[in-house]
């Protein structure tokens, strides 16, 4: 292979791989990946990890959507009263809503853990086991979330 052929070879691969879109992560590379964060979570907190990881892979796509991306937001935690930190403009329920925006998915966990923990509608769920994901499940549902 010529030096030429070869230059035009690698200039291809260096153009198509930049606009390449990213791969997309899958629910087990998001559970490996975020496993740890909500193991130490439910340590912390007491809130089920598979409740916290099920919570993330829906909420964030498996880390997929706009808002894990840019905001490291896991949980679509909106701003609301209170929240003084960096934020993020989306459509949810209606268009350009405030959700909260994290330097870090670990920050994004903590949070979530804390929002369950100071919001009276899940109280209840903290009476139950961390290892009893079923009544963490029905007391979420039940709460409105």
């Amino acid at each position: 292979m010529s030096m030429k052929t070869l230059s035009v070879l690698l200039s291809f691969i260096l153009v198509s791989s930049a606009f390449a879109q990213p791969t997309k992560m899958s629910t087990e590379q998001y559970i490996i990946k975020y496993k740890d964060f909500a193991i130490e979570e439910m340590y912390r907190t007491g809130v089920p990890a598979s409740i916290t990881l099920a919570q993330g892979i829906l909420e964030s796509q498996n880390g997929n959507s706009r808002l894990a991306r840019e905001a490291n937001n896991h949980f679509g935690i909106k701003c609301k009263t209170g929240w003084t930190g960096k934020s993020i403009i989306a459509d949810d329920d209606t268009e350009g809503e405030c959700f909260r925006a994290y330097e870090s998915a670990l920050e994004s966990y903590m949070d979530h853990s804390n929002f369950l923990r100071e919001n009276w509608r899940y109280s209840e769920c903290f009476n139950l086991e961390k290892t009893d994901y079923a009544g963490w499940a029905d007391g979420l549902k039940k709460a409105g979330y």
